[in-house]
């Protein structure tokens, strides 16, 4: 018997089996877009207890299409923000650390975390945590972002300056003063990057901040509201910002809009429901403004219904129309802060790439009954590749699968990799063959792909 299985190993290898590994890229089917919205992803900061997530929502979709778990420090999410590649995430946490302001670098890749960055306030003392945050003159290569601390009292409602790398850098703006300070919650920039706009939450002002990415800041010109305000984002093409308004059942749901060459509020728009807006972003296309509401359609606190988000047409910039909601867009009322970007950037493709790693007999048994096993690498060059899955074989010569599909791979991170094996009943008489092998995968907006195309065998 050692004689034959050592005849036999050296017999497959004469035959110089030949397996052509096709797996090209086709993308599956997936529901028509509109023109109009078809391009946005939004990520909803989504925490509390029984969370601690990242919902993403495809707006074309109307629906969460993917969870991403959070880890330890991925809690009571506020402000959201990702860097230029769409690859790392950066949330501030509210009351996660006592005394500290703390900020969570999240890969997206691999769907942990990388980073913890913790900061005191400038009094040293900080009772809630962070809220807002936003990339130094909305630019990500600066390399530099500014955070909000929710905090009210002197010198802690206000701006840090957080680098991307290696955490706070010290640089403290304090955007109201003294018994005036209130918990800063928004953060936004113009159009050339000279003017930030934070506003403070019990305070209930917008102010504009003026050297804020290099040289000593200082405060300028404020728009008052009469509602709490918490998170903003600045058309800047228009020269309006628009900041989440609404703190109570008293005087809830409410859009402060605010023309920045005047400093005023020239619309408190009534959203028409009793919804509590904790975010504003602006849509790809600038065509339309995303409201969340961390409370749902109720002015009550409610864990049922919280987390809606509205589509508002800003067509006219002062004056939103309701066009749509997405319900249920999280489990918990500290469900708070959003980012948006393209689907491009963060469902992007797999690129998939199969490789045979070896060739063999798995046992004698398998031998005798002329069962190869074929090893294979499947790599992904591409954004991560979730539930990929061999759907089937197909060969020439009368070789067959003998593997059971479909074969879990499970997920496959950018630049990573994962191997599976499969069994093929090989003919007495067959020396050589060609294999194509069909894979599945879906993207991080749970789109399936199929390479190289729809296995024939389904």
């Amino acid at each position: 018997m050692k004689a034959s299985w050592k005849l036999g190993a050296v017999a497959i290898m004469a035959m110089s089996l030949a397996l052509v590994l096709i797996l090209g890229a086709s993308i599956g089917s997936a529901a028509a877009p509109s023109p109009s919205l078809s391009n946005d992803i939004i990520l909803v900061g989504n925490g509390g207890a029984g969370a601690n997530n990242i919902k993403v929502v495809d707006v074309d979709a109307m629906a969460t299409v993917n969870t991403i778990a959070g880890g330890t420090s991925l809690a009571n999410n506020h402000g959201t923000l990702l860097d230029a590649s769409g690859r790392y995430l950066y949330n501030t946490n509210n009351s996660l650390a006592a005394g500290k302001t703390r900020i969570t670098k999240f890969d997206l890749g691999t769907l942990s975390e990388v980073a913890v960055f913790d900061g005191l306030s400038a009094s040293g003392a900080l009772t809630s945590g962070a809220c807002g945050i936003e990339w130094t003159q909305n630019d990500a290569s600066t390399g530099k972002m500014w955070v909000t601390s929710m905090s009210a009292g002197t010198a802690n409602g206000g701006l840090y300056e957080v680098d991307q790398t290696t955490g706070f850098t010290g640089r403290f703006v304090d955007n109201t003063a003294g018994a005036d300070n209130g918990a800063t919650c928004g953060i936004g920039w113009n159009t050339s990057g000279s003017l930030a706009y934070a506003a403070a939450m019990t305070a209930m002002k917008t102010t504009q901040v003026t050297n804020l990415s290099s040289g000593t800041p200082a405060l300028g010109a404020t728009a008052l509201s009469t509602t709490g305000l918490h998170m903003l984002t600045v058309d800047k093409a228009a020269g309006i910002t628009y900041v989440a308004a609404g703190k109570n059942a008293a005087n809830n749901g409410y859009i402060d809009i605010i023309d920045n060459s005047t400093m005023t509020v020239v619309n408190h728009y009534r959203t028409g429901l009793t919804s509590q807006p904790h975010d504003v972003r602006i849509s790809d296309d600038g065509a339309f403004l995303y409201a969340h509401s961390r409370f749902g359609a109720t002015a009550t606190p409610s864990t049922g219904n919280s987390g809606i988000l509205y589509i508002y047409d800003i067509t006219a910039k002062t004056a939103p129309v309701l066009v749509g909601t997405i319900a249920d867009e999280g489990t918990s009322t500290t469900s708070c802060g959003t980012e948006l970007l393209s689907k491009s950037t963060y469902c992007g493709s797999p690129s998939l790439s199969l490789s045979k790693t070896g060739v063999r007999w798995a046992t004698y048994a398998d031998y005798t009954a002329r069962q190869l096993t074929v090893d294979y690498s499947v790599g992904n060059s591409g954004i991560n590749a979730n539930t990929v899955a061999i759907a089937g074989s197909t060969s020439t010569n009368g070789v067959t699968l003998a593997t059971a599909t479909p074969v879990a791979v499970g997920n496959i991170a950018t630049g990573g990799s994962a191997a599976v094996s499969l069994k093929y009943n090989v003919p007495v008489s067959v020396g050589s063959f060609f294999s194509t092998t069909y894979a599945t995968a879906k993207d991080l907006c749970n789109n399936s792909y199929a390479y190289p195309g729809a296995y024939p065998g389904a």
